[in-house]
């Protein structure tokens, strides 16, 4: 079987869409199937593009058994409305054209957010003649609405006709979690095929939870109870109302943040007012940033969207830290069911400083919520998830040679 998959982040990005998507293309290497991605250069979260991936409108490597083509797009260190138009845009009108002369492939996949992705699979399945699975991580237009991304009617109206048409032209939907799965099944022809697969994490990150925590190397105070956030620095996640957080927290709390993102300079900013209460760290490979969780004594993940299940969740579980969640909705209800951490209310700094003492001040929570967390990390494997995702495919490539 011959797979063309179309995705907006691949290796070597750092990305929670690039982990999941990149599983899902291992998992159909190892099968044996031939495996063309089109992706653009690497670029993100930094709007730059990478060194080695500049000068040229198309690179191709072979990645993991894969053969990748990263293709030119136009990206910028500024967010606005017109950059992420013209980068989600640019991508998609070379994918389409760079998908549309390769070899005809058996099925095609396109892994969404954004929405032009979804778009540029459906044009694809249409020239070759082909089924297509949509990998729908996320609800769009309606996350871009919810983070003031999108604010135009015209557009948004725009918008939500095509992501109707895209659930109705897809030979079958994958998505996140049942909160996402209800919403598209609502828009969604009645026979449309919705299957959920949910996030998950790697025996990487399970290994790490046995590792000894050396803070000393790390340069990290041994003294002070850290903390600590990885991950996209973005609009979602509201990290401000982190900083007000650690404010009463004093010099024995220490909040780490590991990231980059279009709010990181915002959260400089207000860290900067707080000395000694708040370090901010670059983004780091997944590796270097599991041995730094693992030496945090309590990891913090924050969600604004109500549906929206934080891939992080399940890295932080799987490293042997307690969680404090911010957040509302399908996140909280995660959370709780599997009892792996305590929910604050979203935005809330007054009751996520109460969250990060009373975690500080109970040694044994702390232990019996690592215990459920790393149960739970067992549970979500992400190569799990990935040969469920695999049989999917292979179902709807052998269904269209009947």
């Amino acid at each position: 079987m011959r797979a063309l998959v179309l995705t907006q982040h691949f290796t070597p990005e750092v990305t929670a869409g690039r982990f999941r998507i990149e599983a899902f293309v291992e998992a159909l290497v190892d099968r044996g199937h031939d495996v063309d991605v089109v992706c653009p250069v690497p670029n993100h979260p930094q709007g730059v593009i990478q060194p080695g991936y500049r000068g040229r409108p198309v690179i191709r490597r072979r990645v993991g058994g894969a053969d990748v083509t990263y293709v030119w797009v136009t990206t910028s260190p500024r967010k606005t409305f017109v950059t992420r138009l013209g980068f989600y845009g640019s991508f998609a009108a070379a994918a389409s054209t760079v998908g549309a002369i390769r070899r005809r492939p058996d099925v095609i996949v396109a892994s969404s957010p954004p929405l032009p992705v979804g778009a540029a699979g459906a044009v694809l399945a249409v020239r070759h003649r082909r089924p297509w699975v949509l990998d729908a991580r996320d609800l769009w237009p309606e996350s871009a609405v919810a983070l003031g991304e999108l604010s135009d009617r015209r557009l948004i109206a725009l918008a939500e006709r095509l992501e109707r048409r895209l659930y109705a032209s897809a030979t079958a939907v994958v998505t996140v979690n049942d909160a996402f799965r209800r919403e598209i099944a609502a828009r969604a022809p009645g026979e449309a095929v919705i299957e959920v697969i949910p996030n998950g994490t790697s025996p990487e990150w399970l290994e790490a939870s046995a590792a000894e925590p050396d803070r000393d190397s790390l340069a990290l105070p041994r003294d002070r109870f850290i903390w600590a956030y990885a991950g996209n620095i973005g609009l979602a996640h509201g990290l401000e109302f982190a900083v007000e957080a650690a404010a009463p927290l004093g010099e024995s709390h220490l909040l780490l943040i590991i990231g980059e993102g279009p709010r990181r300079a915002a959260v400089e900013r207000r860290a900067a007012a707080l000395s000694g209460a708040i370090e901010l760290r670059p983004l780091m490979p997944p590796a270097r940033a599991a041995e730094h969780l693992r030496a945090a004594d309590a990891l913090f993940v924050s969600e604004s969207q109500e549906r929206t299940v934080a891939s992080k969740l399940y890295d932080y579980c799987a490293v042997g830290r307690p969680v404090i969640a911010a957040c509302r909705g399908e996140l909280r209800r995660v959370v709780e069911e599997a009892g792996v951490g305590l929910t604050v209310p979203y935005g809330d700094p007054g009751a996520l400083t109460a969250a990060v003492r009373r975690l500080g001040d109970d040694s044994a929570l702390r232990e019996r919520l690592c215990a459920r967390g790393k149960e739970f990390a067992r549970a979500h494997l992400r190569e799990a998830q990935a040969r469920r995702f695999a049989d999917l495919v292979e179902r709807v490539a052998a269904a269209a040679d009947r």
